[in-house]
Protein backbone atom coordinates (compact mmCIF):
# COMPACT_ATOMS: atom_id res chain seq x y z
CA UNK A 1 0.00 0.00 0.00
CA UNK A 2 2.81 2.37 0.94
CA UNK A 3 4.64 1.51 -2.26
CA UNK A 4 1.51 2.15 -4.33
CA UNK A 5 0.96 5.49 -2.59
CA UNK A 6 4.58 6.46 -3.17
CA UNK A 7 4.37 5.60 -6.88
CA UNK A 8 1.16 7.57 -7.23
CA UNK A 9 2.76 10.62 -5.59
CA UNK A 10 5.87 10.19 -7.69
CA UNK A 11 3.87 10.11 -10.93
CA UNK A 12 1.95 13.20 -9.84
CA UNK A 13 5.23 14.97 -9.10
CA UNK A 14 6.54 14.13 -12.57
CA UNK A 15 3.41 15.56 -14.23
CA UNK A 16 3.58 18.73 -12.12
CA UNK A 17 7.28 19.10 -12.82
CA UNK A 18 6.74 18.70 -16.57
CA UNK A 19 4.05 21.37 -16.49
CA UNK A 20 6.26 23.63 -14.40
CA UNK A 21 9.15 23.20 -16.81
CA UNK A 22 6.94 24.24 -19.71
CA UNK A 23 5.93 27.32 -17.74
CA UNK A 24 9.56 28.11 -16.96
CA UNK A 25 10.61 27.73 -20.57
CA UNK A 26 7.81 29.56 -22.31
CA UNK A 27 5.83 31.74 -19.91
CA UNK A 28 8.41 34.49 -20.06
CA UNK A 29 6.79 36.97 -22.43
CA UNK A 30 3.41 38.53 -23.04
CA UNK A 31 2.08 36.84 -26.16
CA UNK A 32 -0.04 39.61 -27.73
CA UNK A 33 1.86 41.08 -30.68
CA UNK A 34 4.87 38.82 -30.19
CA UNK A 35 6.94 38.67 -33.37
CA UNK A 36 9.77 36.49 -32.10
CA UNK A 37 10.87 34.87 -28.83
CA UNK A 38 14.23 33.20 -28.25
CA UNK A 39 14.43 31.54 -24.82
CA UNK A 40 18.03 30.25 -25.25
CA UNK A 41 16.97 27.27 -23.14
CA UNK A 42 18.75 23.96 -23.76
CA UNK A 43 15.55 22.49 -25.16
CA UNK A 44 15.47 25.23 -27.82
CA UNK A 45 19.18 25.79 -28.46
CA UNK A 46 22.17 23.86 -29.81
CA UNK A 47 25.55 24.78 -31.29
CA UNK A 48 24.00 26.08 -34.51
CA UNK A 49 20.42 27.19 -33.83
CA UNK A 50 18.48 29.15 -31.21
CA UNK A 51 14.84 28.33 -31.93
CA UNK A 52 12.19 31.01 -32.16
CA UNK A 53 9.26 29.86 -30.02
CA UNK A 54 6.99 31.11 -32.82
CA UNK A 55 8.90 29.01 -35.35
CA UNK A 56 9.34 31.85 -37.83
CA UNK A 57 12.84 33.28 -37.24
CA UNK A 58 15.14 30.66 -35.73
CA UNK A 59 18.41 32.30 -34.74
CA UNK A 60 21.62 31.23 -36.46
CA UNK A 61 24.39 30.96 -33.87
CA UNK A 62 27.80 32.34 -34.79
CA UNK A 63 30.93 31.55 -32.83
CA UNK A 64 30.45 29.27 -29.84
CA UNK A 65 28.39 30.94 -27.10
CA UNK A 66 27.86 28.64 -24.14
CA UNK A 67 24.51 27.60 -22.71
CA UNK A 68 24.51 28.56 -19.03
CA UNK A 69 21.99 28.99 -16.24
CA UNK A 70 19.82 32.02 -16.98
CA UNK A 71 17.42 34.24 -15.09
CA UNK A 72 14.68 31.74 -16.02
CA UNK A 73 15.72 28.45 -17.57
CA UNK A 74 18.96 28.83 -19.54
CA UNK A 75 20.81 31.68 -21.24
CA UNK A 76 23.63 32.16 -23.74
CA UNK A 77 27.03 33.39 -22.60
CA UNK A 78 28.86 35.47 -25.23
CA UNK A 79 32.67 35.82 -25.20
CA UNK A 80 32.89 39.41 -26.50
CA UNK A 81 35.03 38.35 -29.46
CA UNK A 82 33.10 36.30 -32.02
CA UNK A 83 29.84 35.07 -30.46
CA UNK A 84 26.45 36.35 -31.64
CA UNK A 85 23.05 35.23 -32.94
CA UNK A 86 21.34 36.24 -36.19
CA UNK A 87 17.52 36.26 -36.05
CA UNK A 88 16.89 37.89 -39.42
CA UNK A 89 13.77 39.92 -40.40
CA UNK A 90 11.88 39.74 -37.11
CA UNK A 91 10.59 43.33 -36.82
CA UNK A 92 8.03 45.27 -38.83
CA UNK A 93 6.22 48.61 -38.83
CA UNK A 94 6.85 51.68 -36.65
CA UNK A 95 5.54 50.24 -33.39
CA UNK A 96 8.27 47.98 -32.02
CA UNK A 97 9.33 46.59 -28.66
CA UNK A 98 12.61 44.83 -27.88
CA UNK A 99 12.86 43.08 -24.51
CA UNK A 100 15.65 40.94 -23.04
CA UNK A 101 17.67 40.12 -19.95
CA UNK A 102 21.39 40.97 -19.89
CA UNK A 103 24.21 40.22 -17.46
CA UNK A 104 27.51 41.81 -18.55
CA UNK A 105 30.73 40.27 -17.29
CA UNK A 106 32.11 43.76 -16.69
CA UNK A 107 31.36 47.29 -17.83
CA UNK A 108 33.03 47.76 -21.23
CA UNK A 109 35.78 50.22 -22.10
CA UNK A 110 33.78 51.20 -25.20
CA UNK A 111 30.18 50.77 -26.41
CA UNK A 112 29.11 47.16 -26.92
CA UNK A 113 25.95 46.17 -28.79
CA UNK A 114 23.17 44.24 -27.08
CA UNK A 115 20.74 44.05 -30.01
CA UNK A 116 21.14 45.38 -33.56
CA UNK A 117 18.33 45.80 -36.09
CA UNK A 118 20.12 46.18 -39.40
CA UNK A 119 18.86 47.83 -42.56
CA UNK A 120 19.74 45.68 -45.62
CA UNK A 121 19.28 48.76 -47.83
CA UNK A 122 21.76 50.79 -45.79
CA UNK A 123 21.29 53.87 -43.61
CA UNK A 124 18.67 52.48 -41.24
CA UNK A 125 20.64 50.48 -38.69
CA UNK A 126 19.28 50.78 -35.15
CA UNK A 127 20.59 49.31 -31.94
CA UNK A 128 20.87 49.27 -28.17
CA UNK A 129 24.34 49.42 -26.69
CA UNK A 130 25.97 49.16 -23.27
CA UNK A 131 28.23 52.12 -22.49
CA UNK A 132 31.31 52.28 -20.29
CA UNK A 133 29.36 53.96 -17.49
CA UNK A 134 26.83 51.13 -17.42
CA UNK A 135 23.98 53.05 -19.08
CA UNK A 136 22.04 51.68 -22.05
CA UNK A 137 21.97 53.93 -25.10
CA UNK A 138 19.91 53.85 -28.29
CA UNK A 139 21.31 54.42 -31.76
CA UNK A 140 20.78 55.85 -34.37
CA UNK A 141 19.25 59.22 -35.11
CA UNK A 142 19.08 58.77 -38.91
CA UNK A 143 16.53 56.01 -38.53
CA UNK A 144 14.42 57.90 -36.03
CA UNK A 145 15.58 55.43 -33.41
CA UNK A 146 17.15 58.36 -31.63
CA UNK A 147 20.19 58.79 -29.45
CA UNK A 148 19.21 58.83 -25.81
CA UNK A 149 20.19 56.75 -22.82
CA UNK A 150 19.07 55.52 -19.44
CA UNK A 151 19.66 57.60 -16.33
CA UNK A 152 20.39 54.43 -14.38
CA UNK A 153 23.44 52.21 -14.86
CA UNK A 154 23.32 48.44 -14.97
CA UNK A 155 25.60 46.47 -12.66
CA UNK A 156 28.25 44.06 -13.93
CA UNK A 157 27.57 40.48 -12.91
CA UNK A 158 23.87 41.12 -12.26
CA UNK A 159 20.79 40.40 -14.36
CA UNK A 160 18.96 43.46 -15.72
CA UNK A 161 15.79 43.44 -17.79
CA UNK A 162 16.04 45.91 -20.70
CA UNK A 163 13.07 47.05 -22.79
CA UNK A 164 12.94 49.54 -25.66
CA UNK A 165 9.52 50.67 -26.87
CA UNK A 166 8.72 52.74 -29.97
CA UNK A 167 5.13 54.02 -30.08
CA UNK A 168 4.63 55.37 -33.61
CA UNK A 169 1.17 56.89 -33.14
CA UNK A 170 2.26 58.78 -30.02
CA UNK A 171 5.67 59.55 -31.54
CA UNK A 172 7.39 58.48 -28.33
CA UNK A 173 10.26 56.17 -27.47
CA UNK A 174 10.97 54.65 -24.07
CA UNK A 175 13.75 52.77 -22.27
CA UNK A 176 12.83 50.62 -19.28
CA UNK A 177 15.14 48.93 -16.79
CA UNK A 178 13.76 46.14 -14.61
CA UNK A 179 10.20 47.08 -15.51
CA UNK A 180 10.56 50.75 -14.60
CA UNK A 181 10.56 53.64 -17.08
CA UNK A 182 14.07 55.11 -17.03
CA UNK A 183 14.30 57.37 -20.12
CA UNK A 184 12.18 58.63 -23.00
CA UNK A 185 12.43 60.72 -26.17
CA UNK A 186 10.12 62.17 -28.79
CA UNK A 187 9.76 60.96 -32.35
CA UNK A 188 8.99 57.69 -34.10
CA UNK A 189 11.31 55.26 -35.80
CA UNK A 190 11.21 54.56 -39.52
CA UNK A 191 9.14 51.58 -40.59
CA UNK A 192 11.01 48.28 -40.29
CA UNK A 193 9.10 46.75 -43.24
CA UNK A 194 12.16 46.62 -45.50
CA UNK A 195 14.85 47.29 -42.90
CA UNK A 196 14.62 44.46 -40.40
CA UNK A 197 17.58 42.16 -39.74
CA UNK A 198 17.87 41.45 -36.02
CA UNK A 199 21.21 40.40 -34.51
CA UNK A 200 22.00 39.87 -30.81
CA UNK A 201 25.36 40.50 -29.09
CA UNK A 202 27.20 42.17 -31.98
CA UNK A 203 27.09 45.42 -33.90
CA UNK A 204 26.59 43.87 -37.35
CA UNK A 205 27.08 40.64 -39.22
CA UNK A 206 27.33 41.69 -42.87
CA UNK A 207 29.16 45.00 -43.12
CA UNK A 208 32.79 43.92 -42.90
CA UNK A 209 34.08 47.50 -42.96
CA UNK A 210 32.33 48.27 -39.66
CA UNK A 211 34.26 47.32 -36.54
CA UNK A 212 32.25 44.71 -34.61
CA UNK A 213 31.02 45.71 -31.17
CA UNK A 214 30.73 42.33 -29.45
CA UNK A 215 28.87 42.03 -26.15
CA UNK A 216 30.59 40.08 -23.39
CA UNK A 217 28.29 38.46 -20.89
CA UNK A 218 25.01 36.59 -20.75
CA UNK A 219 21.74 37.31 -22.56
CA UNK A 220 18.44 35.57 -21.90
CA UNK A 221 14.88 35.52 -23.13
CA UNK A 222 15.00 37.88 -26.13
CA UNK A 223 11.60 39.00 -27.39
CA UNK A 224 10.55 41.25 -30.27
CA UNK A 225 7.03 42.66 -30.52
CA UNK A 226 5.28 44.18 -33.52
CA UNK A 227 3.60 46.72 -31.27
CA UNK A 228 4.41 49.13 -28.47
CA UNK A 229 4.01 47.55 -25.05
CA UNK A 230 2.59 49.89 -22.42
CA UNK A 231 4.12 50.51 -19.01
CA UNK A 232 2.00 47.90 -17.26
CA UNK A 233 2.88 45.24 -19.83
CA UNK A 234 6.60 45.99 -19.58
CA UNK A 235 6.41 45.63 -15.82
CA UNK A 236 4.46 42.39 -16.16
CA UNK A 237 7.00 41.05 -18.65
CA UNK A 238 9.76 41.77 -16.13
CA UNK A 239 7.88 40.34 -13.16
CA UNK A 240 6.91 37.12 -14.92
CA UNK A 241 10.46 35.80 -14.51
CA UNK A 242 10.07 35.93 -10.76
CA UNK A 243 6.51 34.63 -10.78
CA UNK A 244 7.66 31.31 -12.29
CA UNK A 245 10.65 30.94 -9.98
CA UNK A 246 8.75 29.03 -7.26
CA UNK A 247 7.73 26.42 -9.83
CA UNK A 248 11.41 25.81 -10.50
CA UNK A 249 11.79 24.56 -6.95
CA UNK A 250 9.80 21.46 -7.94
CA UNK A 251 12.95 20.18 -9.60
CA UNK A 252 14.77 20.30 -6.27
CA UNK A 253 11.84 18.72 -4.47
CA UNK A 254 11.58 15.92 -7.03
CA UNK A 255 15.31 15.25 -6.77
CA UNK A 256 14.93 14.96 -3.02
CA UNK A 257 12.05 12.48 -3.44
CA UNK A 258 14.12 10.32 -5.81
CA UNK A 259 17.00 10.20 -3.36
CA UNK A 260 14.84 8.67 -0.61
Amino acid sequence: MKLKLFLTLACAAIIIFAAAYTQIAYAQSIEDGLGGHWTFDKSDTDAKVAKDALGENDGEIKGAPKIVEGIVGDALSFNGKEDYVVMGPATTGQDVTYAMWIKPVALPDAPKVIIWDDDPQGGGDSWLELLADGTIQTQRGGDGFGVFKTATSVEAGEWTHVTFVAAGEDEKKFLYLNGELDAEADGKINSRETRSHVVVAVGHDRNAFIKPLYFEGEIDDVAVYHRALDKKEVEENYQIAFDVKPAGKLAVTWSAIKMR
